[in-house]
Formats: C-alpha cells, structure tokens, sequence
C-alpha cells in the first residue's frame, strides 16, 4: 500500500487538470417497444417476486462464511414491476456532453430493464450530436458493501459500453479522506474496444474492464485526475472472458470496504484492489454510453462526436439487466 501510495502522491505532483462535472437529480419513467429477454441464464435469479427476499445472499462461487449480508432495498431492484421505481432510481439527468441521457431509453418488460441507444441526430448548446442514450442512478448514494447486477450486454460493436459503475457528485466529501474529492468504480465496462498499446490491436468484444477514477487534491489544493491511462498500477483492472457479454446474462458485481476493492464475474474473483481512494458518497448507476469510433477523447468534456463515424447501423440497440442488488454488512 505504501508504494502505490507513493505512486499516486509523484504522479499528482507532476499533472494537474481542471474539472467540469454537472449533475441534475431529476427524475421520471419511460417506456419504448419490445425485447425479450434471452434464454440461458450464466447464473440463476433467486427469486421472481417484485422484491428480492431479505435473506438472499451475493452470488458468489466460495462464499466467506464469517460475512453475513443484509439486502438494501434502497439500492436494488427486481425489475417485475409495469414502471421503474422513482422513488430509487432517476432516469431524466442533464445531458454531459455528448452523453445525450433521455428517460424513454429505458423500459421494464419480462422482468428485466432495457437501457437503449439509438441514434437521434441533435443540437444542444449549439453543438451537433447524434445519438441518445439511456441512464439509471440511485436517488440516495452509499459507500461500502457489495454490489451486483446480473446483464446482458448490447449488440453493437464497437462504439457502444454497457456499463455498472459507482460515482460521486464532486461535492460531498469524508473527513476522514480530505483530499478526496471525487470517487469512480466501475463496476464493469464492457465491449469499450480500446487500444491495447502492447499488442497493437483494439481489444475484442469479451475484454472487460474494472477499473478506478479519481479526484485528489495535489499540494497546492488543484484538483488532480488519477485514472487508469495515468496510474495503471492502481487503476487499471481487466478481465478477457472466455465468452461474449452480448450472447448472454453474467453476473457483475463489486464489494467496497474501508480496506479493498474486489471485483467478481459470475461469482469468480477477476480483481483486487488496495482502497486508497475510494470512501465518498457514490450513486449505484447503470448506464449506456458512447465509445470510439462514434466518440473521440478530446474536447473540454474529454468526448466529441466523430460525425463521419456517426451511423445508423446497428441502432438500436440495448443492454438488458436482470436485477441489481446491494448488500451491507450484517452488523451481529
């Protein structure tokens, strides 16, 4: 711990950036067309009540016998009902760039959520985009516990990430990390299609990431981004499947404590990390975003729309999600 540490406090005395972040927690459900669900699970649900039973545990292949968790129903949901849940989940947010969130991306049917992409040429602030796209984010935020979805990713490929990741606000803060101002798991990211710089080759559609971002304040109080293209030896995590994430239902999930980070796929561990940085406030938050070709990392907001790649083909399209459910320590 003490030599990533010393990692993270070198790279923040040579870089800084400003940040822009917004946020608008408005909320209301949407409905479109139809999908089933895919047969053949990875890994079954446990229940198909409208709420999971209270004695439902993580999916986990070799369970810790000494952990006992509670579910909290603030953060979980079967997704049986006819409507999404608002007084859980929001699903209207102000657009973050090209990130054009809009409520009718997202519907409940057969007892799954379908969070969808499609391509919806428009302008707003005066810039040009071309797609809109689909969010789910908790009303209330938590810090610690275990936090699992079980998805099935979207058919297009590349240009698309089907994501479950957890966030802060940028403004709530822990006394007991001061210098901590923003906090970022992913969960899981999937058919991102990134550049892998050691096999000089974009990543295949069963490459999966799990990775960190965070805010920090260098010694002069700027704010400082560390995140996986910068400090890799803290942020970086990945995982190749040896199957495809659109074909099927997995299960993805993260347990967060004081201490570590720890990443699982249908009950396997895939990742561990030393928690250095990640005590804020977060939202549990589900979302499909845009990846390149359709997006090029530049611009003030870090993404802008490659007009000659944006397409209607493959759209759209979606991401189906079983359930999400989190856990707390049962505290005996």
């Amino acid at each position: 711990m003490l030599l990533k540490s010393l990692l993270v406090s070198l790279f923040v005395a040579c870089c800084w950036q400003s940040i822009v972040w917004s946020e608008t927690p408005e909320a209301f459900a949407g409905d479109f067309g139809e999908t089933q669900k895919a047969s053949g699970a990875a890994a079954n649900s446990a229940t198909n009540s409208v709420a999971a039973s209270e004695d439902v545990q993580p999916y986990l292949r070799e369970p810790d016998p000494s952990k006992r968790w509670v579910l909290d129903q603030r953060f979980s949901d079967e997704f049986n009902s006819r409507r999404i849940d608002r007084s859980k989940w929001i699903t209207d947010m102000r657009p973050w760039g090209e990130r054009a969130w809009s409520p009718d991306n997202l519907r409940l049917r057969s007892g799954s959520l379908f969070i969808r992409a499609r391509y919806a040429p428009h302008r707003h602030r005066g810039n040009e985009y071309f797609y809109k796209l689909g969010i789910l984010q908790s009303q209330r935020k938590t810090t610690y516990g275990y936090f699992e979805a079980r998805i099935k990713g979207c058919s297009r490929f590349p240009g698309l990430c089907p994501a479950f990741w957890l966030y802060s606000n940028g403004r709530e803060k822990n006394a007991t990390y001061p210098k901590v101002t923003y906090s970022e798991i992913d969960i899981v990211e999937m058919l991102q299609g990134v550049w892998d710089s050691d096999k000089e080759e974009f990543t295949s559609p069963n490459h999966i990431d799990c990775n960190l971002h965070t805010r920090i304040l260098d010694e002069s109080g700027k704010e400082v981004w560390v995140r996986p293209q910068h400090l890799p030896e803290v942020c970086k995590h990945e995982f190749d499947a040896p199957w495809d994430p659109r074909d099927d239902y997995h299960v993805y999930a993260c347990e967060n404590t004081p201490e570590k980070i720890t990443w699982y796929i249908d009950g396997e561990k895939v990742a561990e990390e030393e928690n250095l940085y990640w005590h804020l406030p977060m939202s549990v938050t589900l979302t499909m975003e845009l990846r390149p070709p359709l997006i090029a990392w530049a611009g003030q907001d870090g993404r802008v729309p490659v007009p000659s790649e944006s397409t209607r083909e493959g759209f759209p399209t979606e991401m189906a999600v079983d359930y999400v459910r989190c856990w707390v320590r049962r505290q005996d």
